[in-house]
């Protein structure tokens, strides 16, 4: 019998407040009976978002409608579900919970399972002996007014409660960091302190002979262009035989001739190792879309006894090497340099979200031009359908392990914690190994790795056991990596991104404001202008908003609309000269740019390209040209310009992809405001692969008139490689004051760079 999977989620769930007498530590199948009211219950979903459908809560979207929620947190809640089944008799069945949020008990037919704590570990139980020909699986999800508040040492909690006073992250959860949950839901300046609970990954019916492969392994060795595959197979036998294991590898994007490779198994009773090889002689590779194909296999491992499959498992892995060499990312040997941004929850509530969501999101990415996301260390570890996009996409992943923001403070050091940090990590590792979209490891976000060693040591050994072949940074930013927030939470204008000398920058980035039909649905009509109380609920920083929107503004008085325009494009000309900058530091050794960030989890005036709806804000098609494989960057001072005055320009080409690009054209444009071109350089040049460099200086002085524009263009005899343009009359001298410089310092003492 070949392996059987049931997917257990869906509509089939009804979801249960436990009574008020049920303790928190202790479980019982007999609350069941007590449980006043069954709701229709939807997995994988979110307790609050069953609620919401069964109209015992208000949109969660709109205002400050969170608030009307709190009391979710106060109880504990069940998750039944009856299903029919009937395996073949020799047939051993595993029971796979891939998420559930956070602490919870596992039920079957009346059986307690177990207990288990961890939002990304999952839960895979043999239940053979206790299965029906009709069942009843049930979970009991602990509320987060129970979560562990007392992991860290008594000064810490102390220093953690004045941390989240003085900071807008988890103001209201102090404790957050005594668990692995995903940190974004404590509160953060673009996400409510909305803390959830539920089953919110899959859950998987999974029927066997008596072996069941729990696991498998790949590790790749490239040499003379062949590629030999170690292939590590974790087994669970019921009892002692020999077996046939066999491994077959064919084409997934593509048409191949299967390769196979087989030997015998010795099987003890329980788990065990075993380890086959496999060549490929003429491999087909995995490339980030900008540098080739995104080539991918089909694996299939099956164990046999003669004529009898007695499991099999089936997984799609890419063929590809990756190095790090300072901030020098080589795929394959050759070096790519990164192009994107951050990616956060698609959604505040995580069970909701379904592979169309991501194929929409990662979509508007790629069409954006990025190759790379980094995947935050505040909020997850996706679901599968997140990395197999990426898989074929060709979208690298920036994966973080769900750490974040320990700035005055650390996390807890406890025996217990740092055990649960190794279980999720594990965890975690496993599940995302044969992906090979996946190309970096990195500890967490924004804190202090000398000050966290206990927490950096347990993931560097989970990644260096598991999966060695990846490089692994102990956290984000690290030494050479910027997160830029001078410019934003410091007050300083955009041109301070030109003092950043970082090789990489993997955060950094201006408010905007979403349109209006976006306002609508999240801010309540009588607070929409002038903005009340739930523009800051959804993380408007109004000062800093006006501060930076300014220069845009046509006249003193400032209509929705305007502020909306305004806003929208002091984050796009910010991100213009950021990502420029950046990319121009290609010539001596920088490794990538990415933007903060790409989309948000609900309804925020936030630093996203994308709204939550989706929406594009008028950014996004300034961020899609600027992250062109081939850049065309025009260098010039950022001041206040009149005429007469003399306009020094140093042109720079950036060509990422990897291959030369021959008799091109360069045209600079120079144009009036009355539309009129004023002053026009048109040369020829021949583009190397990989190129970031100086091609050229113009001195031109300005005209009468006023409103100057520059364009430039770089085509290859009717193919436009590349466009980009300039506004002379864009420039932001606002210097920040006392107090914000002030802050700006405070901030640095507190965020690792």
């Amino acid at each position: 019998m070949s392996r059987r999977i049931w997917d257990l989620g869906g509509t089939d769930w009804h979801l249960g407040q436990a009574p008020a007498c049920a303790s928190p530590e202790c479980a019982s199948w007999d609350e069941l009976g007590q449980v006043a009211e069954w709701l229709p219950a939807t997995v994988p979903g979110n307790v609050r978002a069953d609620l919401m459908r069964a109209g015992c809560l208000p949109n969660l979207l709109v205002g400050t409608q969170v608030e009307a929620s709190q009391w979710v947190d106060e109880h504990c809640w069940w998750l039944v579900r009856e299903w029919s089944f009937e395996p073949s008799p020799s047939a051993r069945v595993h029971l796979e919970m891939r998420g559930v949020d956070y602490i919870s008990d596992l039920f079957l037919n009346g059986h307690h399972l177990g207990r288990h704590e961890g939002m990304f570990s999952p839960q895979v139980r043999d239940v053979t002996d206790l299965l029906r020909p009709e069942n009843r699986l049930a979970v009991r999800v602990v509320g987060p007014k129970w979560l562990p508040t007392k992991r860290s040492s008594p000064w810490f909690r102390f220093v953690n409660r004045l941390e989240s006073k003085v900071t807008s992250i988890g103001r209201r959860h102090p404790h957050r960091r005594d668990t692995l949950k995903c940190q974004m839901g404590f509160g953060w300046d673009f996400a409510p302190a909305l803390r959830t609970m539920g089953i919110w990954d899959d859950v998987l019916a999974i029927a066997s002979e008596d072996a069941f492969i729990r696991d498998i392994e790949v590790h790749q060795e490239h040499e003379g262009g062949r590629v030999r595959l170690s292939i590590r197979v974790e087994v669970d036998a019921r009892a002692a035989r020999t077996a046939l294991l066999r491994c077959t590898l064919s084409g997934e994007s593509f048409e191949a001739k299967p390769i196979v490779a087989q030997q015998p198994a010795e099987l003890g009773r329980g788990v065990g190792q075993h380890t086959l090889n496999l060549r490929v002689p003429e491999p087909r590779l995995w490339w980030p879309w900008d540098h080739g194909s995104p080539d991918r296999y089909r694996l299939t491992v099956d164990l046999r006894d003669g004529d009898r499959c007695l499991d099999s498992l089936t997984r799609q892995v890419g063929l590809r090497q990756v190095e790090l060499d300072g901030w020098t990312l080589r795929i394959n040997g050759r070096r790519v340099y990164a192009r994107g941004a951050n990616w956060v929850p698609a959604d505040v509530l995580p069970g909701r979200v379904r592979e169309q969501d991501y194929i929409r999101l990662l979509a508007l990415a790629r069409q954006a031009n990025m190759n790379m996301v980094r995947v935050w260390g505040g909020g997850l570890r996706e679901k599968r359908a997140f990395y197999e996009t990426c898989d074929r996409m060709g979208i690298m992943v920036w994966q973080e392990f769900p750490l974040a923001c320990a700035f005055l403070s650390r996390f807890p050091r406890s025996s217990e914690y740092l055990q649960l940090v190794e279980q999720e990590s594990e965890a975690i590792v496993r599940d995302l190994r044969l992906h090979p979209s996946l190309v970096l490891w990195c500890g967490g976000n924004e804190f202090s790795p000398e000050r966290n060693r206990p927490v950096v040591d347990v993931l560097r050994r989970s990644v260096s056991e598991l999966d060695p072949t990846r490089p692994f940074l102990p956290a984000s930013p690290s030494d050479g990596d910027s997160h830029n927030w001078k410019v934003w939470h410091g007050f300083h204008p955009p041109s301070a991104y030109r003092d950043d000398e970082a090789l990489f920058a993997s955060e950094f980035g201006l408010q905007a404001i979403p349109g209006t039909e976006t306002l609508r649905q999240c801010i309540p009509p009588d607070e929409m202008w002038p903005p009340g109380p739930s523009w800051s609920y959804h993380g408007a920083e109004l000062i800093k908003l006006k501060r930076y929107a300014r220069p845009f503004l046509r006249g003193s008085e400032t209509s929705l609309e305007d502020l909306i325009e305004a806003s929208q494009r002091a984050q796009a000309c910010a991100l213009q000269i950021a990502v420029e900058h950046y990319r121009r530091a290609k010539a001596r050794g920088g490794g990538g740019v990415l933007v903060w960030q790409l989309n948000e989890p609900w309804p925020a005036i936030s630093w996203a390209l994308v709204d939550f709806y989706r929406r594009p804000k008028a950014t996004y098609a300034v961020v899609k040209r600027l992250m062109s494989p081939v850049l065309v960057s025009l260098e010039y001072p950022l001041r206040h310009y009149e005429a007469g005055d003399e306009l020094t320009i140093a042109i720079w080409l950036v060509n990422d992809l990897p291959v030369d690009l021959h008799g091109c054209r360069l045209e600079v444009t120079l144009w009036g405001g009355d539309g009129q071109a004023v002053a026009r350089q048109d040369i020829g040049v021949e583009v190397a692969a990989g190129l970031a460099g100086l091609v050229g200086h113009l001195r031109w002085t300005l005209p009468p008139g006023g409103d100057w524009r520059l364009t430039c263009r770089l085509s290859q005899e009717e193919q436009v490689l590349a466009q980009n343009e300039y506004d002379l009359a864009i420039h932001d001298s606002i210097r920040p004051t006392a107090g914000q410089r002030l802050r700006a310092w405070l901030s640095s003492l507190v965020v690792p760079s």
